[in-house]
């Protein structure tokens, strides 16, 4: 048993996502449990300071539509056997879009006794990645986005909420207003919208 505030189950993911192409994305997510007590693992074998799973994922992403183009997964790390199991259906990946109802349909495929639990989860976390990377990787920001394909992160958050101050800025094409707004440059009183 532990003591009192000393961690009993740490949860690292890492993601990274890198330009692979004119029209393709490489986001590589990895997930690693450890118990750095060893707290509840003596009973498949772990000892004192284990890392239980070590699992990553690789997802080939065509720009702009956001279609998974390839997958390829690995557990280097996994508390039984049978778990490696759980890689080679990720191939029914390939085909969907990183888009509304992604979550959804990576649940209908691999959700609860349907695949690897650890593995959905680090799938589900990569998908805002993509988003995030799609920006910088091929997109310009010297304009105002305006096509609903550019403005997907309107009401992903309470920041970006449709009617809310950014999304005013936005909707006005206000470039030195939302500027103004930015955490790393100039501000202006925040009036709530």
């Amino acid at each position: 048993m532990s003591a009192p505030g000393d961690p009993v189950h740490v949860r690292t993911l890492t993601m990274e996502a890198r330009r692979a192409g004119t029209a393709l994305l490489e986001v590589s997510g990895r997930l690693v449990d450890e118990r750095p007590q060893g707290a509840g693992v003596g009973w498949f074998g772990a000892v004192n300071g284990t890392v239980i799973h070590d699992m990553r994922v690789t997802l080939g992403v065509r720009h702009p539509d956001l279609v998974i183009t390839a997958v390829a997964a690995e557990m280097a790390s996994h508390p039984y056997s049978l778990c490696p199991d759980a890689v080679e259906p990720l191939q029914r990946l390939v085909g969907l879009s990183i888009a509304r109802g992604f979550t959804r349909a990576v649940n209908e495929r691999f959700g609860r006794q349907l695949g690897c639990a650890h593995l959905t989860a680090l799938i589900q976390a990569m998908a805002p990645v993509v988003r995030q990377a799609v920006g910088p990787a091929f997109l310009e920001y010297e304009e105002i986005p305006r096509t609903g394909a550019e403005t997907w992160f309107v009401n992903t958050c309470q920041a970006w909420k449709e009617g809310g101050l950014l999304h005013q800025r936005l909707a006005a094409g206000d470039l030195e207003g939302l500027k103004a707004l930015s955490a790393r440059g100039p501000r202006e009183p925040r009036d709530r919208a």
